[in-house]
């Protein structure tokens, strides 16, 4: 396994101030079939309020999609203190730096896809919605080709709970059903109805907004389970609450929903 820690930094120069750091979970090239070049990637924003990095919601969902072929990164982005945009640029620098990597990751440049757990999640819908926001071309130099993700995986997201976004300058300013327009990433999203952290109506509202804007996105709801789930196994759960077998059934149906992409 190509296991490696990239300083933001390093993804991009102008961000020389981030303490932010990427880490690598792909396989290497070894002889096999599916080491041809044209796997999948996916680039992990865990959640925590902004305020910090969930674990649950890192290694163990990267080695979840590794396991399934698919080559993984988490981004372990800047929170609080630090404020919007930062999140969003170093989110739009990894994609960057995915694509321009493709081939040393063995792994298609237009098969990158982003998936956000919670505040990741709101992260991962402003990359699917606003990559061709004029603040990447202006701050990163950053073309809208270059940042687009192909896929958006979104679990349980911050979409309009303002407890979570006025911390980092404004609620309504940072609404994601608000940013959707019909060039957004093709969706998948997941979130249970038991979730009493981040309401289920975040993911009903951002699932109407691509409806109506005509994305193609997939949902899946499941009756029970709290907030911060992760794969919602007993490899991700920190407790027996946030163990439920039923809704682990997310992560083999958003990998096939992945790679039904592929055309």
């Amino acid at each position: 396994m190509i296991h490696e820690t990239i300083p933001v930094p390093v993804l991009s120069t102008i961000l020389e101030d981030s303490t932010g750091r990427l880490t690598t979970y792909c396989r290497g090239r070894t002889g096999l079939l599916a080491d041809d070049g044209q796997r999948w990637a996916v680039l992990i924003l865990p959640g925590g309020s902004y305020e910090r990095i969930a674990p649950a919601e890192s290694e163990p969902v990267a080695l979840a999609f590794l396991a399934a072929g698919i080559q993984a990164f988490v981004l372990e982005y800047s929170v609080l203190p630090r404020r919007w945009p930062q999140p969003f640029l170093e989110g739009a620098a990894a994609l960057a730096w995915l694509r321009v990597h493709a081939e040393e990751y063995g792994f298609r440049p237009d098969r990158v896809a982003v998936c956000g757990f919670s505040a990741g999640g709101h992260l991962a819908g402003w990359l699917a919605a606003r990559w061709d926001h004029p603040m990447l071309k202006q701050q990163l130099g950053l073309s809208p080709e270059q940042v687009r993700p192909d896929a958006a995986v979104l679990g349980y997201p911050v979409v309009h709970a303002a407890r979570y976004l006025a911390p980092l300058g404004g609620a309504e300013e940072l609404r994601l059903d608000r940013q959707v327009t019909g060039r957004h990433s093709p969706t998948f999203l997941w979130a249970t109805v038991g979730d009493a952290t981040v309401p289920v109506e975040n993911t009903i509202d951002y699932a109407a907004a691509l409806r109506q804007q005509g994305v193609s996105f997939e949902l899946h709801l499941f009756s029970d389970g709290p907030h911060a789930m992760g794969l919602a196994d007993r490899e991700s759960a920190r407790d027996e609450a946030h163990y439920n077998a039923h809704a682990a059934a997310w992560h083999p149906l958003c990998v096939d929903w992945l790679k039904g992409r592929e055309g």
